[in-house]
C-alpha cells in the first residue's frame, strides 16, 4: 500500500514538472510541437522544423541574426504556422557624395559707348563645384533608393559678363551720325503762341523751353523718359510731305500731351504748324 502511494506521488510530480516545462517553454516563445517552416535569407532558402511560437523566436532558433534596418515578413510578432515562409530582407543604409559642376551663365549688358556690333568681355566666366550628399538604401545588395540630404558649394561659379555696343551709324547728306536708338513716333507741331502754349508775347516765359533755352526752329518737345532733354536726334519723315522736314533736331522742350513715342516739332508760324498736322516719323537718338 505504501509503495502504491509513493508511485502515485512520483507520477503526479512528473506530470506537474512536464506541465510547468511546457508552460515555460511556450511563454519563452517555443511550442511543444515542431512546425516545418522555410526561411529565406542571405540568398538562401532553408527548410527546417522549429518549435518557436513566433517568427522572432524562429529566427533566433535558426541562428539568423537581424541587422538594425532589416525587414522581416511576416512581422516578428506573428505566430508561426506550419509551412510558413519567413523572408528576411537585408537592408543597409549609407551616405555617398557626388561632385557636380556648376555651370556659369553669360550676362550681356549694353554699353552706350561702344559701336553696335562690338562686344567686350569685362569678366571671364568660371565654373563652380558642389558636393551633393545622398542617403542610399540597399536591399539584399541592390540599391533601391537615393535621397538628396544636402548640397554643399565647394567653389561658387562666376558668370561671364559681356558688354555689347549700341551705337550705330547713320549717313545723311554727306555726314555720318552715330546713334544709340531708333524708333517710330507720332509727330505733331506747335508754336510759341497762345494756341500751343497759352502764353503770349510779353509773358515772362514766352518762347522759353523746359530746358531754359529760347525756342527756335530745329527744336522739338519730347517725353524725357524716352528722349533725354538736350539730346540731339535725327528725324526722318515717312511720306513725301514729312520728308521735307528731315534733319537734325534739338530736344529742348516738353509738353503735357507729349508722352511716350510722340514728339512736337516747333514752327514759327501757326499756318505751317497746322499744315504739318500729324505725321508718322522715324527718330534716331544721336550719340553724345
Amino acid at each position: 500500500m505504501a509503495t502504491s502511494q509513493t508511485t502515485a506521488r512520483i507520477v503526479l510530480a512528473l506530470g506537474l514538472l512536464l506541465a510547468v516545462t511546457l508552460l515555460v517553454g511556450y511563454t519563452l516563445g517555443f511550442s511543444p510541437e515542431a512546425r516545418q517552416v522555410t526561411i529565406a535569407a542571405d540568398g538562401q532558402q532553408v527548410a527546417l522544423a522549429v518549435r518557436a511560437a513566433t517568427v522572432e523566436a524562429a529566427l533566433t532558433e535558426a541562428k539568423v541574426v537581424l541587422g538594425e534596418h532589416d525587414r522581416v515578413s511576416p512581422e516578428l510578432a506573428s505566430k508561426v504556422q506550419a509551412q510558413m515562409e519567413i523572408v528576411v530582407t537585408r537592408v543597409t543604409k549609407g551616405e555617398i557624395v557626388e561632385h557636380e559642376r556648376i555651370y556659369f551663365h553669360e550676362v550681356r549688358r549694353a554699353n552706350h559707348n561702344l559701336e553696335r556690333g562690338v562686344t567686350r568681355t569685362v569678366q571671364r566666366g568660371r565654373e563652380g563645384r558642389r558636393a551633393e550628399h545622398y542617403e542610399v538604401v540597399y536591399e539584399d545588395g541592390q540599391r533601391v533608393s537615393k535621397t538628396l540630404l544636402r548640397t554643399e558649394v565647394l567653389e561658387p561659379k562666376v558668370d561671364r559678363i559681356v558688354e555689347y555696343g549700341t551705337i550705330g551709324s547713320l549717313s545723311r547728306g554727306g555726314n555720318t551720325y552715330r546713334f544709340t536708338r531708333v524708333f517710330y513716333v507720332t509727330a505733331t507741331a506747335y508754336t510759341a503762341g497762345p494756341e500751343s502754349t497759352g502764353k503770349s508775347p510779353g509773358h515772362p516765359a514766352f518762347g522759353i523751353t523746359r530746358s531754359g533755352l529760347p525756342v527756335e526752329v530745329g527744336h522739338i518737345a519730347v517725353d524725357p523718359d524716352l528722349i533725354p532733354l538736350l539730346s540731339h536726334v535725327w528725324v526722318e519723315g515717312l511720306c513725301a510731305f514729312s520728308a521735307q522736314f528731315n534733319g537734325r533736331y534739338f530736344a529742348t522742350d516738353t509738353g503735357s500731351a507729349i508722352q511716350g513715342n510722340r514728339i512736337d516739332i516747333y514752327f514759327e508760324r501757326v499756318e505751317d504748324a497746322l499744315r504739318f498736322g500729324r505725321r508718322r516719323m522715324r527718330v534716331y537718338v544721336l550719340a553724345r
